[in-house]
């Protein structure tokens, strides 16, 4: 059984952004969507991403026009890709991190409709090695493709390329009873994730349900699926985490913040998804409901960040922190004709004159060091 360990609020929404949604990691930071009340078909407004990193501390703002839904870090270039307007004239803008550039905004090819009769669109993103899948909604017929692979990769130019890889109608296995050759709950597709194995599972939103897609895009493809007990709330995003204890954060939309909810004993053959007032683990074997984080005030965007795999050694950091200020200052008595204070023992000044841009950098090196590994202890 999980046991919550820690709860408090990662960021609260800057002034002027509201609904808080999508969160991705990439970059060593942390990433979210704030929708701000922008329409879903681009009609109007405009939405915000910020760049935060791990204590919380905005980086960088951005601004898009329309309601940017999915977000995701790529793994392969570093680039975040920012889906806009999902239930109509859909776009993907990339930001890469390192230059703070931003793309136009890249458009679908033929068939897919812009304009008044723009009804359907691309919700979220996922990557699987060199692949790139999208999560597209408003399916009506059957037949209709409701997971697809753009073909373009992962540095996308030009027109957006699609082939389908799941199209509502198709059939899996039902984990819950093992009968096979069941419907897919897709009539709602939502959130898209990659999973350990190269994997995708897709949330039904208005489905109440989870299917899981093996080998994506092969001939070896196949789909599964876990539904939710009657009269649960509709699920918004969903996890299987790489370990067994960690940090999830979660978009609390409504009251306008992401908690970072630390957390131990998950099983990571389980599913764990933000659901209404919680987020609730989920045996796909059976479909037992568990909430673990509860009194949220609509759940939204979800991410797990596995826990270090060791504790740091705090003074053994700080031991090298202090021999640096030791060294750099006694380098700098050197240069003045002060040298031969003493110090910690086995140190003894260089008798060069250091460049102050050297001593800040030896300096500030090691004092990341040391503050990346109080981190987890001051998240705790």
């Amino acid at each position: 059984m999980p046991t919550v360990q820690s709860t408090s609020i990662f960021v609260t929404a800057p002034d002027g952004a509201k609904s808080p949604d999508s969160i991705t990691a990439g970059n060593s930071s942390i990433w979210v969507e704030y929708g701000d009340g922008a329409k879903s078909d681009g009609s109007a407004g405009s939405s915000t991403i910020v760049q935060y990193d791990l204590l919380g501390n905005a980086q960088n703002t951005y601004t898009l026009p329309g309601l940017a839904d999915g977000l995701k870090a790529d793994p392969a270039t570093g680039n975040v890709w920012v889906l806009q307007n999902q239930d109509g004239n859909s776009t993907i803008t990339l930001i890469d991190p390192a230059t703070k550039q931003v793309s136009v905004p890249l458009s679908y090819a033929a068939p897919y409709l812009y304009g008044a009769e723009s009804t359907r669109g691309y919700d979220d993103v996922a990557f699987v090695g060199q692949k790139v899948f999208l999560s597209y909604t408003n399916p009506a017929n059957p037949g209709d493709p409701v997971v697809q692979q753009l073909t373009n990769g992962t540095a996308p130019f030009g027109s957006l390329q699609t082939t389908d890889v799941l199209r509502f109608g198709d059939t899996g296995t039902n984990l819950i009873t093992g009968e096979t050759n069941q419907p897919l709950p897709v009539a709602d597709p939502d959130s898209l994730k990659s999973m350990a194995d190269g994997s995708l599972i897709l949330t039904g939103e208005a489905d109440k349900a989870f299917t899981i897609i093996s080998n994506p895009g092969t001939t070896q493809q196949s789909a599964s699926f876990v539904t939710l007990p009657a009269g649960s709330s509709s699920p918004d995003d969903v996890i299987m985490p790489t370990a067994a204890s960690g940090t999830f954060y979660v978009s609390n939309q409504n009251d306008n913040n992401i908690l970072a909810v630390k957390v131990d004993g998950l099983n990571t053959k389980d599913l764990y998804a933000s659901v209404g007032t919680s987020v609730d683990q989920i045996d796909p074997a059976t479909g037992t409901v568990t909430p673990i984080i509860t009194g949220l005030n609509a759940a939204h965007g979800l991410l797990f960040m596995p826990a270090a795999s060791g504790t740091p050694d705090l003074a053994a950091l700080f031991q090298t922190l202090s021999q640096d200020l030791y060294q750099a200052f006694a380098n700098l008595s050197t240069s003045a004709g002060q040298a031969g204070a003493s110090g910690p023992a086995g140190m003894t000044p260089d008798a060069s004159t250091p460049l102050a841009t050297s001593i800040i950098s030896l300096i500030g090196g090691n004092a990341s060091s040391a503050l990346a590994g109080l981190l987890p202890v001051a998240k705790a």
